[in-house]
């Protein structure tokens, strides 16, 4: 009876053992939450739905939330708070909290152009013609701020020669215009696209004016970049194959912005092209358009003029082209 009870027992603690080591394997395997923050509705944002959706971010190992915020400035509060530990954001307010001294790394670029236009009624036909008027953005600070700055620039007129009136967010712009609360405003795909379908002018496509600049991208703390690197990596490892994905594949990426936008698909077609050409594969953290972010930066922001910008990011997480 001996042996067969000793062979018993060693059967049960092999099972326990196999139960246990399935267990632990299990638990090692399971995905790494994160919770990433956007604060836009437009075409800009497809990378990001795309990598979501796909289930991209989780054969990286993370398990990705995507948090909607209207306002870049409330996402970055979020990002420094540890509610969020990514946000895809304009560049602007978190360079402006960095340079005050806020725990924040930039660690990717998804769009580096200013996919925007400045969109008008039809009673504007000139420069000279926007003086005085009321001009839609977002919020102050915001990237559709800088973009009207550039505009105007562009038509030798300055910020003080228009009334700047913040709306919240992009489709709230024209419906401010078709309401008549405003008479133009600075639009995004696939909004801008619905707005020159309705008959409004395109007073200047900010892209034509070749510049490069960092429109959206990765940030996060600092501390969680230091202190978590692999779910960096991930991250990042994540959104290059979205981007890719959503480069070469325009009935991907009309689908998942179907279902975030919900335009009719040949407006948000439209728009996805607006945004080919300026979309960063893979989202690296290029210097040169950072750059071009901080001098629009430094009249509000002065500390800005004497601090080092390679501090600000943080490269390693993404290969160069």
């Amino acid at each position: 009876m001996k042996p067969t009870i000793n062979w018993n027992i060693s059967g049960i603690v092999l099972l326990v053992f196999l139960m246990f080591g399935a267990g632990e394997s299990r638990s090692q395997t399971k995905p790494t939450p994160v919770r990433v923050a956007y604060s836009a509705l437009s075409a800009g944002i497809g990378v990001l739905w795309l990598t979501h959706e796909q289930g991209i971010f989780r054969k990286h190992g993370l398990e990705s939330n995507l948090v909607y915020m209207r306002s870049g400035t409330t996402a970055a509060q979020a990002l420094l708070a540890g509610e969020i530990q990514f946000g895809h954001l304009s560049p602007a307010p978190m360079m402006t909290a960095w340079a005050q001294g806020a725990d924040i790394a930039w660690v990717g670029t998804t769009i580096h152009q200013m996919v925007f236009t400045l969109i008008t009624d039809a009673t504007i036909t000139k420069a000279a013609d926007l003086k005085g008027k009321k001009l839609g953005i977002t919020r102050i600070g915001s990237a559709s701020d800088l973009a009207l700055r550039t505009a105007l620039e562009h038509l030798g007129l300055g910020i003080k020669d228009v009334a700047v009136i913040s709306m919240g967010g992009i489709p709230d712009i024209l419906a401010g215009m078709r309401a008549g609360a405003i008479n133009g405003g600075i639009l995004s795909p696939p909004t801008s696209t619905a707005a020159r379908e309705l008959s409004y002018r395109p007073l200047v496509h900010i892209p034509d004016l070749g510049k490069e600049f960092t429109f959206s991208g990765i940030a996060a703390k600092r501390t969680f970049v230091q202190g978590q690197p692999n779910i960096v990596r991930g991250f990042m490892a994540a959104l290059t194959d979205g981007a890719k994905i959503y480069k070469e594949d325009n009935r991907a990426a009309v689908r998942v912005l179907r279902k975030y936008l919900r335009g009719e698909d040949r407006t948000l077609e439209e728009g996805y092209k607006e945004y080919d050409a300026a979309i960063s594969s893979p989202p690296y953290p290029g210097l040169k358009a950072l750059e071009a972010v901080r001098d629009s930066l430094v009249d509000s922001a002065p500390p800005l003029k004497k601090i080092d910008l390679k501090m600000f990011i943080d490269d390693r997480f993404v290969m160069p082209r």
